[in-house]
């Protein structure tokens, strides 16, 4: 039965199944197992998307999705260490340990739209598995690879669009931003991250389209543009950001022509990229602080030769910021409440009183300051050799510490 199946979607479409040398030691073995089992069971399943393109790209994939034509509870049913998620559309994450792979049933295009309260479509409609390659959005993100028989399956030539550098879409462009916006940015996302060429019918479909990124909600919209930067290719984002003109819409900041505050700005992304590389924490809130860092600085340096006091222009300029980018594309509460912590402890590091040092090393945001000190160092905007003192101090032992304060001159 499953070959009739095979068969049939081979005669249905212009498609590639074939043999493929594919690099088996960069696949998960709970990945196989979970395929053994669904097959064992007389279940059809696929190891899909990200991981088979970027094995194919020679890159070491980090998540791993299964497609079958089982259903979310028979999958279930299967493993016992499994549970059934999601709300649009139902998923199986089947655990080992602590990894998790996801287990998606194939997926049709909804005829009938159930709408749920919060907006959200529910589209729990099952395929097969071209209905299910068809509602993928990149052809570098439909092919499917069944590591037991080595057969791949790539229905729209994504092999040949990785081969040849391009970030092509599945249908028409317009027709798929139109299903979901969304994809415009995720288009910006995979080309910056891939270092793929846009494809020219996706580049006129963005120009035309872009402004329906607006009627996203913004808790998924948000999530999204932060994907962009968060994710080791952040200067790349930016690059592209900028080019389709969406810096308007979301972080004004983007555009100031002020060279000192554009060179701020991209070693702050360079920055991210070279700890997401490294597998170091990123806080969203640290490079949203170096988003608004010149919008900050600008209104301080203003509010600072009519106060008389420099702590209060700095926390007058943050919030005139905050309540400005809220106009245009808010910050989550919980972010917000970081930048500000980071801004208002910049004044800090000056002010070198033994109590105050040890003080200021106790708050709970004072990595986040200092790594953000350090980013302003660099651009000579504090007293010369503060920031090296500071290094100095956190790496150094007690003894070497006392010193270290017991040498510096009182202000």
């Amino acid at each position: 039965m499953k070959s009739k199946f095979i068969d049939a979607v081979k005669q249905s479409v212009k498609s590639l199944f074939y043999p493929q040398k594919i690099d088996e030691t960069k696949i998960s073995k709970h990945a196989i197992e979970i395929i053994k089992v669904l097959k064992k069971n007389n279940y059809e399943a696929y190891i899909v998307g990200g991981a088979i393109r970027d094995i194919l790209m020679n890159k070491n994939p980090k998540d791993f999705d299964i497609a079958t034509d089982a259903t979310p509870e028979q999958i279930k049913l299967l493993f016992r260490r499994s549970r059934i998620i999601g709300r649009r559309f139902k998923l199986v994450h089947v655990m080992d340990g602590r990894d998790i792979i996801e287990v998606s049933t194939f997926r049709a295009k909804p005829h009938n739209k159930e709408v749920m309260r919060n907006g959200v479509t529910k589209d729990n409609e099952y395929g097969t598995l071209k209905e299910d390659a068809e509602r993928r959005d990149f052809t570098c993100n439909s092919i499917y690879y069944n590591p037991l028989t080595k057969v791949l399956i790539d229905l729209y030539g994504g092999v040949k669009d990785i081969r040849a550098k391009k970030l092509a879409m599945i249908g028409d462009p317009k027709k798929r931003f139109d299903e979901d916006s969304v994809r415009i940015l995720r288009a910006i996302r995979f080309a910056a991250k891939l270092n793929l060429t846009i494809d020219k019918n996706i580049l006129e479909a963005i120009e035309s389209k872009k402004s329906q990124l607006q009627s996203i909600p913004y808790s998924r919209l948000f999530d999204e543009i932060m994907k962009l930067f968060l994710t080791g290719h952040a200067l790349q984002s930016f690059d592209l950001f900028k080019r389709f003109n969406l810096s308007k819409y979301y972080f004004p900041s983007f555009e100031s022509k002020n060279p000192k505050a554009q060179s701020f700005l991209l070693k702050g992304l360079s920055d991210t990229d070279d700890r997401v590389r490294a597998n170091k924490s990123v806080n969203p809130g640290f490079l949203l602080a170096v988003f608004l860092w010149s919008d900050v600085k600008k209104l301080w340096e203003e509010r600072n030769k009519t106060s008389i006091n420099t702590t209060v222009a700095l926390h007058d300029a943050i919030d005139l910021v905050l309540a400005k980018q809220s106009k245009v594309f808010p910050i989550q509460k919980r972010f917000g409440v970081t930048m500000s912590e980071i801004w208002r402890l910049q004044p800090r590091f000056s002010k070198l009183h033994p109590k105050r040092i040890y003080r200021l090393l106790g708050h709970p945001r004072f990595r986040a300051a200092y790594d953000f000190m350090l980013l302003r160092d660099h651009h000579q905007e504090i007293e010369f050799g503060l920031g090296k003192w500071w290094t100095n101090f956190i790496v150094a032992d007690e003894h070497t510490k006392s010193i270290l304060v017991k040498n510096i001159k009182l202000k």
